[in-house]
């Protein structure tokens, strides 16, 4: 009797411990339309997570878009056995509107949130422009000449929001396409930042952000957030201040004609995530090396092209 009482005590402690430790996978910028082998990368990526056991998978947007012929790639994606979550990226939408690209990939809602265990997690949709007093939703590439007023968050969806966080009691971590940390993000980023302050007044709630969107291996603490920004799965974009032709095929790069405008990475970069109710979240990053010639050898002294991202303990 003894021993039986034993044996379900550690069954409950085992179980408890494991709902305090959550793992998730995560990348960003796949980027299937530009690239030639996004399908090669977005399969590490499922294959490294089918191996670390992720309990879910996530990716920050700039996906691919709703063409027949990606559905192979997207497949892929459907391959993982667990919850699956998708973020909207600005190049989701350049030839159809969301709607199309959310049906695409059997993605239900612009912004939502979820539960994992412990933690509360928020998706947030910032492809919209402000145009004057209004703000419009991005769709067949209409933000491309509003470059100042894009990635902006509408007032709804930040309602909805600091609604969010108010009815949840669980620490929460934010996912989002474009940062909510540097300028070159969300242009209303520090009203999603009050957002946060407010929630964090009592007790700790929102502890981290993700982003993608720049292609950079980035890092920030702003009022006791962890803001990271992950770096492209697939490439750092240069345009034509550092063009060249000729890492590749002529035919794979008559096909995807905007290759020769990136610094492809060698192998697929992404990270896989550890958080813990005892305070700390394990990014275990991925490093990868420039398919050459590389910035350097192209001339370049900018130090934030990296074909990497970093692992980090950080503690909240």
């Amino acid at each position: 009797m003894k021993s039986y009482f034993f044996l379900i005590l550690f069954v409950i402690l085992f179980a408890c411990d494991k709902e305090e430790t959550i793992k998730f996978a995560i990348c960003t910028d796949v980027h299937q339309d530009l690239i030639h082998d996004a399908t090669k990368r977005l399969s590490d990526f499922v294959q490294s997570a089918k191996e670390q056991e992720a309990e879910f998978i996530v990716q920050l947007g700039d996906f691919c878009m709703p063409f027949e012929n990606n559905e192979p790639f997207l497949n892929v994606w459907n391959s993982f056995d667990g919850p699956k979550y998708h973020v909207l990226g600005n190049h989701d939408m350049d030839v159809s509107p969301k709607i199309v690209t959310q049906d695409f990939w059997g993605m239900e809602k612009r912004y939502y949130s979820f539960d994992q265990g412990n933690f509360h997690f928020v998706v947030l949709d910032a492809n919209f422009y402000r145009d004057g007093e209004k703000v419009v939703s991005y769709s067949n590439g209409n933000y491309f000449n509003h470059l100042e007023g894009r990635a902006y968050i509408p007032k709804n969806q930040l309602n909805w929001l600091r609604k969010d966080l108010t009815e949840t009691d669980k620490q929460t971590v934010v996912f989002s396409h474009q940062s909510l940390e540097h300028w070159g993000g969300v242009k209303n980023r520090e009203e999603v930042r009050e957002i946060f302050a407010e929630a964090n007044k009592e007790s700790k709630k929102v502890i981290a952000c993700f982003c993608g969107h720049d292609h950079e291996d980035r890092y920030a603490k702003i009022e006791g957030v962890h803001y990271i920004g992950l770096n492209s799965t697939s490439y750092a974009w240069v345009g034509s201040k550092m063009e060249y032709s000729g890492r590749f095929s002529a035919e794979i790069e008559k096909k995807y004609s905007n290759l020769k405008y990136t610094l492809p990475y060698q192998e697929s970069v992404f990270a896989i995530v550890e958080i813990n109710s005892e305070g700390k979240i394990e990014i275990h990053g991925t490093v990868s090396d420039f398919i050459q010639p590389g910035p350097k050898e192209l001339g370049s002294e900018n130090e934030s092209y990296s074909a990497k991202i970093t692992s980090r303990i950080l503690e909240f």
